[in-house]
């Protein structure tokens, strides 16, 4: 008798362990899906802050024109808010310092409908924004970047752009508990006279750095 007991629990608590790793019900969740629409530059070297499951990792290098299959970030079991943040590096053109610039996506989902919410950042930095930082500086940098006042809500559309570039991001999310957030990276159609300005961007930029070089060279024969 004693052993059929222990019998029935193991398989009780088997059956158990299974129903929790298949319970969604008390999960958030973000499918997110990036589309390259640019001609020319290309997204690389992606990094992610998600605490929880992804399921289906990030395309390393996504392509002109290229749109790669989705990936669904899942909360832990019981969390009432999932939140994440996709940094990818933009290839094809690089910030005012001449350091590489990052399309970074962050998001909240929360369990009542309505209250999702996006931000679209472009950064730039000296090396990957989520490169050697402990879990504690990720969350920092989530919140310093989805900020109140930057946030989109289900219904509108979160956008970067600047006079200077060559490329625009948006982003949208829905007011679901299993959220589908769209990223897509355009083409800038630059009119006559925003080209003007960016082509004399770079010109003037090119000149200072090709004089900054120029002095270095200089105080190093010197010496």
């Amino acid at each position: 008798m004693e052993v059929a007991t222990i019998a029935h629990a193991k398989i009780l608590l088997l059956y158990m362990q299974h129903f929790v790793r298949r319970f969604i019900g008390f999960k958030t969740m973000a499918t997110v899906t990036i589309s390259n629409n640019h001609q020319d530059m290309q997204l690389t070297d992606p990094d992610v802050f998600a605490p929880g499951e992804m399921n289906n990792p990030l395309n390393p290098t996504i392509t002109p024109g290229q749109t790669p299959n989705s990936s669904k970030f899942v909360s832990k079991l019981g969390r009432f808010t999932s939140q994440g943040m996709i940094s990818y590096k933009i290839i094809g053109q690089n910030g005012p310092n001449w350091d590489p610039l990052y399309l970074i996506v962050t998001w909240k989902v929360k369990l009542i409908a309505g209250e999702n919410s996006i931000c679209i950042n472009v950064r730039e930095y000296q090396s990957p924004p989520l490169e050697n930082k402990t879990p504690e500086e990720k969350y920092y940098l989530f919140k310093e970047l989805h900020k109140k006042e930057n946030r989109i809500y289900p219904g509108g559309t979160a956008k970067w752009d600047n006079d200077s570039s060559f490329f625009i991001a948006r982003g949208t999310i829905d007011n679901m508990s299993n959220a589908t957030i769209k990223v897509s990276f355009d083409q800038q159609l630059l009119l006559e006279g925003r080209k003007e300005k960016v082509i004399m961007y770079y010109i003037w930029f090119i000149l200072i750095r090709n004089t900054c070089i120029h002095i270095s060279l200089k105080k190093e024969k010197e010496h």
